[in-house]
């Protein structure tokens, strides 16, 4: 019992361990307060059942969470414009905290003292957002907070800890299985922000590279060069020790670490199923029995009596079907996130051996990508599997993904639904649309198979440990297959259904450049896939619907677009925004300069030829 207790406090110990609050240093991230009031906090939050959830894609980012028997779902999409909500559940005020820049999604019980307290985002302390409590009266005085870990770090509560609940990062489709009964939030009606898919938390996508340089700039100690500043990892800071298990070693360990912190026995879960992001942790004993766990299809067996247990601890058959282990507080956050405000914290690395071809593991991601994997283990190069690629880190229209290593050289190999498909993702070098940091992010260099696709991902990309400052391409060393002078191990780029359409633009000479993928965030409901491009100096998103019908729903919901067939082309100009860098503040329709091609008809007869050209 005595070890549970040590398990569950956060007291002296742990807040010791946090880098001291520097206000001279946190003020370094300048955001005028009448811009970023609007991205603070949003107190009326609406939900509805899964049943009506018509605004959410099976493939959402979403933050799951249960509460006195209730179920609910934070999209990211929605709640990275607020960072902040305020919530109430089953009558209890209830707090929501998120950044897209940390990639966070924490959850707690919004009472000081037995109060129900409201909170606010406001400043960055370490590259992580901070938080305020709100006065409850004249006399009352508020503290900052460190968001996603719901500790005070300044103020009269310094050193307090909020009560917090355990949060599920996950896809809608994933906690939707899991919980048919779950609830929704729906995005709210903002004149701020009137399309939630588009704004300030929507460029941000899964484990994306690159610290934002404001933020850099409230780092209070040295930079970290122990692991990418951008690898998701699990931390727990608790009175019995400090570590932080990042999701890519966890599911090196087969899915789930059992440690110890201290002498306190707990595990680390991460999936099950492989492409899944979600990560928890908890104290692994029941009734003074420790427990051993493995990985068992889609649940977590425990050696000592064989019971299955789902990743959020609760067992659903053996002899403790009905029990639930319990919880630590954990964090799951990007590394630089986590290491910042920790500095001392431990961190975890695997030390198995990768399986070496053919002794791959035995998955479904595997045969998809089998003849590609085949011809490359033809060569003398020794090839070994690292992992399989999560579901939110897939391209658009891709169906599987591995991460492999040829020799030193890491690789990504992807399935995509169609060779086309294929074909825009080498062309488009798989860059990112990532405005306002960057207009191409992630570019790499890929090969064409069939449906399938060979990219090169070095681990040594960056000059820096914020990973904002790339190498020179001539300076990256790209595998040594891309190289290849008589191209024998892919043929030609074919064409893809967005170079198609760029090609079309450019015969008939209009200008298009810095075309790139958006994030799966700004993906409609009915969208397959999705860029950003420049046409005529005039900045576009580009989606490719399912049919003409949910194409029609798309342009409608976005308003100042041209739908052409399954294709929308949507003007979204670059001053549209009070904030234009944060993209915060969405001006009135009529203070934001159109696209003059949404009234062009020469733009419009050259997409209707389009269409014909590629439905003939």
């Amino acid at each position: 019992m005595t070890a549970v207790n040590t398990t569950l406090m956060c007291g002296r110990r742990a807040a010791d361990r946090l880098a001291p609050y520097e206000p001279q240093i946190s003020d370094n991230f300048e955001i005028p307060l009448h811009i970023g009031k609007l991205i603070a906090a949003w107190d009326r939050p609406k939900f509805v059942a899964a049943a009506e959830a018509c605004h959410m894609r099976a493939d959402d980012y979403v933050v799951g969470l249960e509460y006195g028997g209730h179920f609910r779902a934070y999209p990211l999409w929605i709640t990275d414009n607020y960072h902040i909500i305020n919530d109430r559940i089953a009558g209890d005020p209830i707090l929501f905290s998120t950044c897209e820049r940390c990639q966070s999604g924490s959850a707690f019980v919004a009472e000081l003292d037995g109060h129900a307290t409201r909170f606010s985002a406001m400043g960055m302390y370490n590259a992580s957002l901070t938080m305020v409590n709100r006065k409850r009266s004249k006399t009352d005085d508020h503290s900052l907070w460190l968001h996603y870990e719901g500790v005070a770090i300044d103020g009269p509560d310094k050193g307090r800890f909020l009560e917090q609940l355990p949060t599920y990062h996950t896809t809608w489709s994933a906690w939707l299985k899991a919980h048919p009964e779950t609830d929704v939030m729906l995005a709210p009606d903002d004149p701020h922000h009137r399309d939630a898919r588009h704004g300030h938390g929507r460029e941000e996508y899964f484990s994306r590279p690159g610290m934002d340089p404001p933020l850099a700039k409230t780092i209070t100690g040295h930079f970290d060069h122990r692991y990418p500043e951008n690898e998701m990892v699990l931390g727990i800071n608790v009175d019995a020790g400090i570590r932080a298990y990042p999701m890519l070693e966890v599911k090196r360990e087969g899915g789930m670490v059992n440690d110890s912190l201290g002498e306190v026995p707990i595990v680390v879960f991460c999936g099950p199923a492989p492409e899944s992001i979600t990560m928890s942790a908890f104290h692994r004993a029941v009734d003074d029995q420790v427990l051993t766990f493995e990985r068992s299809g889609d649940h977590f067996r425990d050696q000592e009596t064989g019971s299955l247990w789902t990743i959020e601890g609760r067992a659903v058959s053996g002899s403790l079907a009905g029990r639930h282990l319990i919880p630590l507080r954990w964090q799951y956050v990007r590394w630089h996130a986590w290491v910042y405000p920790h500095p001392s914290t431990e961190l975890f690395r695997s030390t198995r051996p990768r399986p070496e071809y053919p002794n791959f593991p035995e998955l479904p991601q595997i045969e998809p990508l089998r003849e590609i994997l085949t011809r490359l283990a033809t060569a003398e190069t020794h090839l070994d599997f690292s992992h399989v690629l999560v579901d939110l880190a897939l391209p658009q229209e891709a169906t599987a993904g591995l991460c492999v290593y040829y020799g030193e050289d890491r690789l990504n190999l992807y399935r995509f639904a169609t060779p086309a498909a294929a074909a825009d993702y080498v062309a488009l070098q798989g860059a990112w649309f990532c405005m306002p940091f960057d207009a191409k992010i992630g570019r790499k260099r890929a090969l064409q198979i069939g449906d399938c696709v060979v990219e090169s991902d070095p681990v040594g990309q960056y000059a820096e440990p914020t990973q904002t400052v790339r190498y020179p391409d001539n300076e990256i060393p790209w595998c040594r297959l891309l190289h290849d002078s008589d191209g024998s191990r892919a043929g030609p780029i074919g064409e893809g259904h967005f170079m198609s359409l760029i090609h079309h633009l450019r015969r008939h000479r209009y200008d298009v450049v810095e075309a790139a993928f958006l994030p799966r965030s700004q993906l409609r409901v009915g969208a397959l896939s999705a860029v950003a491009a420049t046409i005529e100096a005039d900045r576009f998103a580009i989606y490719r619907c399912v049919d003409e019908t949910a194409a029609a729903r798309a342009a409608t919901e976005v308003g100042h677009a041209i739908q052409e067939g399954p294709w929308v082309f949507r003007s979204i100009p670059v001053l549209m925004y009070a904030d234009p860098h944060y993209e915060m503040g969405q001006l009135p329709d009529e203070a934001i300069a159109w696209s003059n091609l949404l009234d062009s008809d020469a733009f419009k007869e050259t997409l209707r030829a389009f269409r014909k050209c590629t439905e003939g």
